[in-house]
């Protein structure tokens, strides 16, 4: 949680809180570094003194300690604005190229942000709700030339990328799209027509690899097979 190293933020606070984003235990550590840092309060002091609480112990700590700290009651939607206003959670680059460029994917988004407690997701899990986005929002509500240009951003993006982007566009976007697509009704090859070549080479890459496998752990057996034969 980036406010352990650093200042606590209230407004921070409250909102992952109220998202679920905050065990019991983590918001004991959280009180004794707010006390650290001169915030005061007789909540705050108690939620500082419990040991390994239960929500159920919290009772309306947390409730009191956001009042002895100035701030209303908020709810989820309320919420899950904080840390977006703030440019959290932290996610990368790509993730953000995306979500700046389809503004309609903020929906989805803030959703996606809420289910996790306003905390880091990871990269991944990112970009399989863009996945989501692209086929459920945009390609099948015949909306092609969005779906058209998402294609292309990421086209551009593979052109300038380093490995660790490579792997989160072909990993997290394309072996993501083939997964999700294959079981809606139009199946995944109808996205053929929106690749650029790297896009291509990579969906054929995928397709080799998991080519007579059934799952994940068959394509790590025999990724594990070819480098023990090297």
């Amino acid at each position: 949680m980036r406010f352990m190293g650093g200042n606590i933020d209230p407004e921070l606070l409250q909102a992952r809180w109220v998202l679920g984003g905050i065990e019991p235990e983590q918001f004991v550590e959280l009180a004794v570094h707010a006390l650290e840092q001169g915030f005061d309060g007789i909540a705050l002091q108690q939620l500082a003194g419990l040991s390994r609480p239960t929500s159920r112990d919290l009772g309306n700590l947390p409730a009191r300690i956001f009042a002895e700290m100035g701030l209303k009651p908020i709810d989820r939607d309320q919420a899950v604005t904080i840390p977006l206003a703030r440019g959290e959670p932290r996610t990368s680059p790509v993730i953000s190229s995306l979500c700046k460029a389809f503004p309609d994917f903020s929906e989805r988004w803030k959703k996606h942000i809420a289910w996790w407690g306003g905390n880091p997701a990871g990269s991944y899990n990112d970009m399989a709700e863009f996945v989501h986005f692209a086929v459920e929002d945009v390609f099948e509500k015949g909306r092609l030339d969005e779906t058209r240009g998402i294609f292309q951003l990421l086209e551009k993006l593979l052109v300038e990328a380093d490995q660790e982007t490579r792997n989160l566009i072909g990993l997290g976007f394309f072996e993501t799209l083939q997964n999700v697509a294959s079981w809606r009704p139009n199946g995944d090859k109808v996205y053929g027509q929106f690749f650029g070549p790297i896009s291509e080479q990579i969906w054929s890459e995928l397709q080799i690899m998991w080519a007579g496998k059934s799952n994940l752990m068959d394509v790590i057996r025999a990724d594990q097979k070819t480098k023990d034969s090297d």
